[in-house]
């Protein structure tokens, strides 16, 4: 359980604002787990959904305002969509014998869909944005859903089971479960519910979503009346700053308990994403914990530093990232012609004499600019690899520890092996059981387990795992490091294994930064004794400083040989 006195105020400007899936590419993953779960093209009936949906959405439907909610939106929508489809894989992976049916995946998508569609304002309606229906909406999506499934010839059988399955999702009362006409209709009716409640909590931009749901209770207090509401026991939040400082008891005393009274159907991503984690549960603990949005040690570009150290003026740092850009860009459009074999002392000459060419890294434009000395720069580069808050803090074997893996890190050339024992040595340093090394494949919106040490390690290597959950995904797409345990939540969620049966009881997770882009994330897993701590993180910022400029020497190496 949550100890109200270990619970620090969330910073209501953190984290920053990542890019949200796009509605095609949410479709198209909902899509895929319909071919694996049932075979052959996608229903119609099921295209005809995901089309007309966002058409209302977008206002193109001629009784309804196009969605002006900033919570309560497609997106939203189709995040309940797809991890309600999730779940459907999971459970029909479980239980083969007794799967989810066609016809009932399909209600519970559209169920997914339409079940904030009440939100929408009628046309022609310029009062508010839609927030002044968070009371009553449930009552009009209903609505609103039989009425154009009755349109598109869906069974009134079916239309009857959608309903109720939107009359579930209502926070506002206890569900009436005993509805539902067979067993297998509440399996997904409770799935549905749970994907409205993890989708919310687990969303990659917490902070910002919460911003617009407030925004959304705000127009509902002056629709109602906060004095009605609170005579109808109804909690008034007088602040966004009171919803953020309040999301840890609303996760206990609320989400669980009504996670659990839809039989933690969530459990059956763990299943579906078929590693023993939970990533939806990894992102929620992200989010509300507070600890992990505190101002502990974390990696900051090289401009950030000058200009906090007062080396580099704000414009001058602006025009040298121009410039930055500029050469990239250059560089990427330059053919690269085959050299001539030579031999190493020439290599280095060349390399030593070419000063000035090609410059793309932010120091070197500055002392290109004049804006920097070398010995200013020197100091910069120091204070990002070395942090001199963290210096003091370690102890000796740490030290040496970090002095050996740098050593050893200079000897990688073209040969990974190094790197995976590098990997071994941060997790026996931080005391962990097993740790990978992750690196993303932005078109694909994705991490690949490049290195992983510990048990399952041909099972895990060459894994992909989505970036939108899960702490890896978290990480990646707010560049700080975080770290969750099992004792933080409570949660019998955690309780699941990696295939193999190794235990999860914490995860700690920094990212990984070569030149300002961010290419991955290192993780270590289950720390013997004790749990992750603050200095573990700050540790392993450390040892991903070390690993990211190996990286780099060896992305170089490679384009040499082009």
């Amino acid at each position: 359980m949550l100890k109200k006195k270990q619970q620090q105020p969330l910073p209501a400007n953190l984290p920053p604002e990542q890019s949200d899936s796009s509605p095609q590419t949410m479709i198209e993953q909902i899509y895929a787990i319909y071919r694996t779960q049932y075979g052959g093209r996608i229903a119609p009936k099921l295209q005809q959904l995901f089309a007309d949906v966002t058409a209302l959405y977008a206002g193109q439907w001629p009784e309804f305002e196009a969605c002006q909610v900033g919570y309560h939106n497609l997106q939203h929508g189709l995040a309940v969509a797809l991890a309600t489809a999730r779940m459907t894989g999971g459970w029909n992976k479980i239980h083969g014998e007794r799967p989810i049916s066609r016809p009932v995946f399909l209600a519970g998508i559209a169920a997914s869909l339409l079940h904030d569609a009440g939100y929408l304002k009628n046309k022609n309606d310029r009062q508010g944005k839609g927030g002044k229906y968070t009371f009553t909406h449930v009552g009009r999506s209903r609505e609103l859903a039989s009425r154009y499934l009755s349109t598109k010839r869906w069974s009134k059988k079916d239309i009857i089971f959608i309903s109720r399955m939107i009359g579930a999702t209502d926070f506002g009362e206890p569900p009436d479960m005993s509805v539902f006409a067979n067993d297998e209709q509440l399996v997904m009716a409770r799935m549905v519910a749970s994907a409205d409640l993890i989708a919310q909590m687990a969303d990659i931009n917490y902070i910002r979503r919460l911003h617009d749901l407030h925004d959304e209770f705000l127009e509902a207090y002056e629709r109602e009346g906060r004095d009605n509401l609170r005579k109808r026991a109804v909690h008034v939040y007088d602040s966004f700053q009171e919803m953020l400082n309040t999301t840890p008891e609303f996760y206990e005393n609320f989400i669980l308990p009504r996670l659990k009274l839809f039989n933690r159907m969530d459990n059956y991503l763990v299943s579906f994403f078929a590693d023993g984690r939970n990533p939806y549960f990894e992102s929620i603990t992200a989010n509300i914990s507070g600890q992990l949005l505190s101002n502990r040690l974390q990696w900051q570009r090289l401009g950030d530093i000058l200009q906090a150290l007062g080396l580099v003026d704000a414009d001058v740092l602006v025009e040298a990232l121009a410039r930055q850009q500029q050469g990239k860009a250059a560089r990427t459009i330059a053919a690269q012609p085959p050299q001539a074999e030579q031999d190493i002392g020439a290599q280095l000459l060349d390399w030593l004499q070419a000063r000035g060419t090609e410059r793309t890294r932010l120091g070197d434009i500055l002392m290109e600019m004049n804006a920097v000395e070398p010995r200013a720069l020197r100091t910069g580069l120091l204070s990002q690899l070395l942090p001199p808050q963290l210096t003091g803090k370690l102890t000796r074997d740490e030290l040496l520890t970090l002095l050996q893996i740098s050593l050893l890190a200079q000897n990688l050339y073209d040969d990974p092996w190094v790197f995976a024992q590098i990997i071994e040595m941060a997790i026996k340093l931080l005391g962990g059981e097993s740790g990978s090394l992750m690196l993303a494949r932005r078109e694909k919106n994705e991490m690949i387990i490049a290195i992983h040490c510990g048990p399952d390690k041909e099972q895990l290597e060459g894994r992909a795992i989505p970036v939108d959950k899960g702490l890896a995904g978290w990480v990646y797409r707010h560049a700080k490091a975080a770290f969750v345990i099992r004792s933080s939540m409570g949660d019998p969620a955690w309780e699941n294994s990696l295939p193999g049966g190794e235990e999860i009881r914490a995860i700690l997770a920094v990212p990984l930064h070569i030149n300002g882009e961010i290419i991955g994330v290192a993780e270590v897993i289950n720390k013997k004794q004790g749990n992750f701590n603050e200095h573990d993180a700050d540790i392993l910022t450390l040892l991903a400083n070390v690993m990211t400029c190996s990286l780099s020497l060896v992305k170089k190496l490679q384009l040499s040989k082009r």
